[in-house]
């Protein structure tokens, strides 16, 4: 399963040791954005990578460049219309911040600026009450009385224009390097006291830390794992597809998201909370849905994780109320390219001392957040925490199907199993190493996924997501 976007050609450089004066921890565009903006203002600065840069969530995006999500901004101007307002310029200032980079650096990265179109077949109320908010708020939108859509059938759609898509490898190997990179060394631990981060034989110190791991991967303090799920989503790509003039996001459950690359169209879709698989086969609906404006193949398929947080805002600021110099990027939600880039401007802004207005509006230790989402999030973690690891299996190993993983008695234990198309068992222990929740089998991704925190592993038990920091052991 390999995503549609280029290979980083990204050279890592960086040696592991001594003392550092800013560390970026995480090689995703979040990281990599907040590195270069920070050393472009004389900073130095270091990235440290648990993998490869760029190999994990930044790969596996759809790359919309866009301020729209789902039904955010009416329930958002309900409680305050000028944090609606500023979380909307807060993206839309990023996707010119993209544009200006890409041509004062003259990076070919496909980046096209486009109409997105919102559209919905069952919510028709609500998305009127999105369009007037936005349009008081100041976004240039259009409503569709009769909206035909060329990739979905659709009750009511608006267009946001000023949108954007691009490739974000090809943008990330072309940005300048101002910055040091260490690939290969993943961060176990971190002294938030004497800012020392620790992999699992060695440590280094720092002036200033940025956890930029996609899911923070420090527990305490912070306590991110109560305040955000993750969600996982799926995309697949056609090629010999027609110019479908702009990107889609259905506003219904499936989520829904169409966008052209080239001559290829790109589909994405079907999130559920990792952990939570829908009972079907998510890519080969996918390929069927592209088939609407595509002739040709399924040539690519992928997932990703996303980080939710309850009230829709990512976190951006101080890690702790305590730590003044150890700072976190997560909770970008299903689009999170623009809020990377935003995140990195504010960022950069925080630790350069420089006003930035959105400041309030993402900080991590805001009011307001415990929602019913938040007691949801709660439950569900006390389950699989809880209750699901004095639950037996029902099953024993040599009852599973080829491609099927089960929680099942293994040797006599209870454990995590899966048989690949050979017929070998990869037997792992069936509790997450991030905090100890009941794992679940994704059969569309062929993972271990925690549905508590996100944690996501290969059949092998090797980490594919953070936060965990250690990978499942095998028995």
């Amino acid at each position: 399963m390999k995503s549609y976007w280029a290979e980083p050609q990204i050279k890592a450089e960086g040696i592991f040791s001594g003392e550092k004066d800013i560390v970026v921890v995480g090689g995703g565009i979040a990281g990599l954005i907040t590195a270069f903006k920070l050393a472009e203002s004389g900073k130095k600065v270091t990235v440290i990578e648990a993998d490869r840069v760029l190999g994990g969530v930044t790969a596996n995006t759809t790359a919309h460049i866009d301020c729209m999500e789902s039904f955010i901004y009416a329930d958002m101007a309900k409680k305050c219309f000028e944090k609606a307002k500023d979380f909307f310029f807060f993206q839309q200032e990023a996707i010119q911040e993209y544009e200006k980079l890409i041509k004062q650096y003259n990076i070919d990265c496909d980046f096209v600026k486009v109409d997105s179109y919102f559209y919905t077949s069952t919510e028709k109320d609500k998305l009127i009450d999105e369009f007037n908010t936005l349009k008081d708020i100041g976004a240039e939108v259009e409503f569709d009385e009769n909206p035909h859509l060329p990739v979905d059938v659709a009750a009511a759609a608006f267009k946001l224009k000023n949108q954007a898509i691009f490739d974000p490898v090809k943008f990330l190997n072309a940005l300048p390097k101002n910055f040091e990179i260490i690939e290969n060394t993943r961060i176990t631990d971190i002294d938030f006291k004497r800012k020392i981060l620790y992999t699992k034989e060695d440590k280094i110190s720092a002036d200033k830390i940025i956890i930029a791991t996609n899911f923070p991967i420090i527990n305490f303090p912070g306590w991110y794992f109560l305040r955000m799920y993750k969600s996982h989503s799926y995309a697949v790509a056609l090629d010999k597809a027609q110019d479908i003039k702009g990107t889609y996001l259905n506003a219904d459950e499936s989520g829904l998201t169409f966008r052209n690359h080239k001559e290829d169209v790109i589909v994405g879709g079907y999130d559920h909370r990792s952990g939570r698989p829908y009972k079907c086969r998510s890519f080969n609906r996918l390929c069927e849905i592209g088939k609407r404006v595509a002739d040709g193949h399924c040539t690519h398929r992928w997932s990703a994780n996303d980080c939710i947080t309850f009230d829709d805002l990512p976190y951006v600021g101080y890690y702790s109320k305590c730590s003044k110099d150890v700072f976190v990027i997560t909770g970008f939600g299903k689009l999170g390219m623009a809020k990377a880039m935003a995140s990195a401007m504010l960022i950069s802004d925080l630790i350069n001392d420089v006003p930035n207005k959105y400041k309030k509006i993402c900080n991590p230790h805001r009011r307001g957040q415990c929602t019913w989402g938040f007691f949801k999030n709660l439950l569900c973690t006390i389950k699989n925490l809880l209750i699901m690891p004095f639950v037996p299996p029902f099953r024993c190993a040599r009852s599973l199907k080829s491609g099927e993983g089960k929680i099942v008695f293994y040797k006599g234990v209870k454990s995590a199993v899966y048989k690949d198309e050979e017929g070998k068992l990869h037997a792992l222990s069936p509790y997450c190493a991030h905090l100890g929740c009941q794992l679940k089998f994704n059969p569309d991704a062929k993972t271990w996924d925690c549905p508590c925190h996100g944690s996501r592993f290969d059949i092998d038990g090797n980490i594919i997501t953070a936060p965990t920091v250690k990978n499942q052991e095998r028995r």
